[in-house]
């Protein structure tokens, strides 16, 4: 006779492993569990970041430091990103799904004080507020995951993904930029790698009654470089959360996560390196560690049945970062999801 879900009761939970009806993954957790034969999972995502402030390694960087070597210094950056994602269930143990990306990113900077620093070119902008945006198509995500182990209360899911690069790497500030007039803007304010890249991982999920504890590692391998002439740095995330069922309809998670960003290789020739921060490839990866509060909605009646809502909100808990870079201030995600057959 087959095995009872640990939180709904429903018999089929055997062959289909987690039961969807019932899921408090935290809304910035793209890979869970698989689903069952025929069933489809559809799902809007928003994730925001914003980041205030510099340092190097894990002490702060004041702007009069970054003046010494860079034409312009960062003061705060906001990357914005929409995601469609559709799951598919191919039979109960294999599950595809697919990753559609909308970014936009803004970063403000100032110009040194011509009259204190001394740089070629400088001009006369001194004291000047510079800011740059874009925004398109990010990178396309294609994905398999399959259930080595598929039990009522546990889940050990391998996926395998290929990032593929229809995000832009040519993005270019206007012509009456100060710094980057008609010239393509740094590593950190394009869209995609420009890369195909391997994306490898393994998840471990648990549920019993109303407790949910699921512990993954995943990683980024970027193959080649890109037409610009460079490779954004290989990543390693391993990432633990928790989550606590109070309601039928409602349940809180508890997350972690570390990550480790390898530096840029190669460079973009068209780039002056002390032109700012982000300009220079020294100036990327490190290594981080997030902690995410989240909420998950998930109605049993109604018009909402079948439908999942849910937030979290991340700080940073530390910051070990290569050269100067921007401090991480806070991290928001949102997600909306509908299960049907």
């Amino acid at each position: 006779m087959p095995a009872k879900c640990q939180t709904t009761g429903e018999s089929n939970c055997e062959v289909g492993g987690c039961c969807c009806s019932d899921d408090p993954t935290p809304a910035g957790v793209m890979i869970s569990h698989v689903h069952k034969k025929n069933e489809w999972m559809l799902s809007y995502r928003y994730m925001g970041m914003g980041m205030k402030g510099l340092v190097s390694g894990t002490a702060s960087v004041d702007k009069e430091s970054v003046f010494v070597n860079y034409l312009m210094a960062p003061d705060d950056m906001r990357m914005d990103m929409h995601m469609l994602m559709g799951m598919y269930g191919i039979t109960h143990r294999l599950t595809v799904m697919a990753m559609l990306n909308y970014n936009s990113n803004s970063m403000q900077m100032s110009m040194f004080d011509a009259g204190v620093h001394n740089h070629p070119g400088m001009g006369s902008s001194q004291g000047a507020m510079h800011p740059m945006k874009t925004s398109g198509l990010g990178d396309t995500r294609l994905h398999a995951l399959y259930s080595f182990v598929n039990r009522a209360s546990h889940q050990v899911v391998a996926s395998a993904g290929v990032n593929i690069p229809t995000g832009s790497i040519q993005k270019k500030g206007g012509g009456d930029e100060m710094i980057y007039a008609n010239e393509r803007l740094p590593y950190s304010m394009q869209l995609g790698s420009g890369t195909m890249d391997v994306l490898p991982g393994i998840t471990y999920l648990y549920q019993q009654g109303k407790i949910t504890f699921s512990a993954q590692a995943t990683a980024v391998m970027r193959m080649g470089r890109n037409a610009a002439g460079y490779t954004l740095g290989n990543e390693s995330v391993f990432g633990s959360w928790a989550a606590y069922r109070w309601l039928s309809f409602f349940s809180t998670s508890l997350r972690v996560e570390a990550s480790d960003a390898k530096r840029i290789k190669g460079y973009d020739e068209s780039m002056y390196y002390f032109s700012e921060p982000s300009a220079n490839p020294y100036n990327y990866g490190g290594k981080r560690v997030n902690v995410y509060a989240g909420i998950v909605l998930q109605p049993k009646s109604g018009i909402l049945k079948s439908q999942r809502l849910s937030f979290e909100y991340g700080i940073p808990a530390y910051q070990d970062l290569n050269g100067i870079q921007m401090k991480q201030a806070q991290t928001m995600n949102a997600s909306w999801s509908m299960n049907f057959n």
